[in-house]
Parts: C-alpha cells; structure tokens; sequence
C-alpha cells in the first residue's frame, strides 16, 4: 500500500501539475476565445435585428404610401381628427373659382371648441385668413332661427347635442322615459299648447337628468368643466377679440359654483358661441346658411379634398374620412346647390 502511494506522489502527481499548469495558462486565451465568439454572435444578431426593423419600416412605408395613395381613407374619430380639418384648410388652393370654394357642413358652428379648443380656434383663424385672401368660403348650418318652427328646431337640436356630450347613455334612456310619462300626463295637455309642448317637456326633464349628472357624477364634471374653461385668447399674441369674447361667455356660465350651473346655463352659452361666430363670419365675408334639417353627415372641403364625419349614437363618436375622390367632391357640390336652392325659395315665400 505504501509502495502504492509513493508511486502515485512520486510519478503521476508531477504530470498532473504540470499538465495542470498548462491549463490555467491556457485559460485567459480560452475566455477571451468566448468572449470574441460571443461578441461576433451578438454583434450578428444585432445586424440581423437591425435588418428585420429596417424591412420592416419599409413594409409599413409601403403600407403608407398605399393608404396615403387610396381615393378615401380612414382618418379616426372626434376629436381626433380635428386636426386634420386644420390640415385641410392650410392646403386650400388660394384660386378664387367656384371650383375651389371651401364648403362647410356643421351641425353647430362651434364645432369642437368644447373638445379640443387649440384645434376650434386654430379652424376659426385659418377660415379668416383664407376669407381675407379673398377665398369664397360657405358654412351650412343646423340653426334655422328665421320662425318660430325653426326656432324650435335649434332649441331641440341644443337640447340633444346637450344631453350626447354631457349624461350618461343610461341618464338618457331614463330621459326618454320621463319624457314619455310626461308627455301623457293631462295636465302639460291641458296647460301647454300641443306646438310647444315637447319643447317645454324637453326642458324640464333636461333640468332634472342635468343636475343628476352634475352632482352624482362630480369628478367627471369638473374635469369637463375646467377643460371647456381654458381660455382661447392670449394676449401676449394679439389674438382676435372674438375669442375673448368667447372666454367671457364661458366664464358666466362655468365660471360659478358648479352646483349652480344648470341645464339652461349650457343651452344659453351654446346659444351665445353661435351668435358671436355668426357676426364675425359676417365680418369677414363668409356666407353662412342656416339649414331646417338636421344633417346625417358633417363635412369640410377646400376645392381638391373633402373630410368628412358619420355621426354614431352619440354626438361625440363621429367617424372621419378624408377623400379625394372627385365623385364625392361633386356630391358635396350638389349638396350646397340643393341647400342654396331651398334656400332661395324659401325666401321668395318669406
């Protein structure tokens, strides 16, 4: 046994150190081996990576080049594509044919301004500017205030745009079914004439599902509230006094204790906006058409592209499309024709 271990000390030891030592001397060459191999494999995928992001952007230029390329496209909803309505304005042709008239539809003229303010007020100053250039400009509107009957219609059309923006759908289902209780109730048949009755029913449940909303849903109130109140003039650039105006009228009806703010408050501010956007059209030559329908489409076009929105239930969930489609441009044309026409005859009768 002894014999055994002294062979082992003696002979296989000194070769297991010495080819030992070799191994650890090799050992540095061996990790910087590693490491170059996997920097090479990772500088490999990298380039790989950078190759696939590099075909994949130019799949989705393509792919945008093919949507920009198409006659009408998709462009997203209210408010969203506001933004696009001022883009379409800024590339108006400053030609002053009838072919190149900008054509407005609306149902409110002050479209958008209590969703995206920067965007309203950037629309109303382009449409200035393009008038001040000359450019023949022509807004079609739901606000026919010529009669009664038409008065009827705005207030009515308020009322609705009021109860889309600010209840709750399940406020409004609640509404139509007061209104319903309401409307055969023997005493609004007996005391109210049949021609206003709706409107004074309208009123009053408007009132009453208002102030549900406004107190019950107090968080989502405010926050609509302080965003329709940030100012649109600024001083400091000289803006039109129209949009001082503008912040003066929020500020009456807003600007108090918001358990004081009533139905009656946003119908009378709506009511103001169109008054004040009306007189500075005027101001500036744009012709503005109050219509006696209610439109089943809103539209803006400059003479070479339309934009234009579908209403869905509500009044804020537009869906916008942009076209260049001359098809639909002649179609917006026959639509101001036939609105000038009934227009036309409608005077001559008045």
């Amino acid at each position: 046994m002894r014999l055994l271990e002294n062979k082992l000390t003696n002979i296989i030891w000194p070769k297991v150190v010495k080819y030992g030592n070799k191994i650890l001397a090799s050992a540095p060459i061996a990790m910087l081996l590693t490491i170059a191999i996997f920097a090479y494999e990772l500088n490999e995928n990298e380039r790989e990576a950078a190759a696939a992001l590099e075909k994949q952007k130019v799949v989705t230029d393509n792919l945008k080049t093919i949507e920009q390329s198409l006659s009408t496209r998709h462009i997203g909803i209210f408010p969203d594509y506001l933004t696009e309505i001022n883009k379409l304005l800024a590339e108006t042709p400053l030609s002053t044919q009838d072919t190149s008239m900008v054509i407005i539809f609306e149902d409110v003229l002050f479209y958008g301004a209590f969703y995206n303010g920067v965007a309203f007020k950037e629309m109303i100053v382009q449409l200035a500017k393009l008038a001040n250039e000359n450019k023949k400009i022509m807004i079609a509107y739901y606000d026919n205030n010529r009669s009664s009957e038409g008065r009827e219609r705005r207030d009515r059309m308020f009322r609705e745009v009021i109860q889309e923006s600010w209840m709750k759908q399940e406020d409004l289902i609640s509404l139509a079914q007061e209104r319903t209780a309401l409307v055969q109730d023997p005493l609004y048949l007996n005391e109210v004439r049949a021609r206003r009755r709706y409107a004074t029913i309208d009123s009053i449940v408007c009132e009453k599902y208002f102030a549900i909303y406004r107190d019950e849903q107090r968080k989502v109130f405010s926050e609509r509230r302080d965003k329709i109140l940030i100012p649109f003039y600024d001083q400091t650039k000289n803006d039109n006094k129209l949009f001082l105006r503008l912040d003066n009228i929020k500020n009456a009806y807003l600007g108090k204790p918001e358990k004081d703010i009533t139905f009656y408050d946003i119908y009378t501010m709506y009511y103001e906006f169109t008054e004040q956007l009306k007189l500075f059209f005027r101001q500036h030559n744009i012709e503005t058409l109050p219509l006696n329908s209610y439109l089943s489409m809103s539209c803006w076009a400059n003479g070479g592209k339309t934009l234009f929105a579908f209403p869905g239930r509500f009044a804020a969930d537009e869906i916008g499309f942009i076209s260049h489609d001359e098809h639909i441009l002649n179609y917006i044309k026959t639509m101001l024709h036939g609105v000038l026409s009934q227009s036309k005859e409608k005077h001559e009768e008045d």
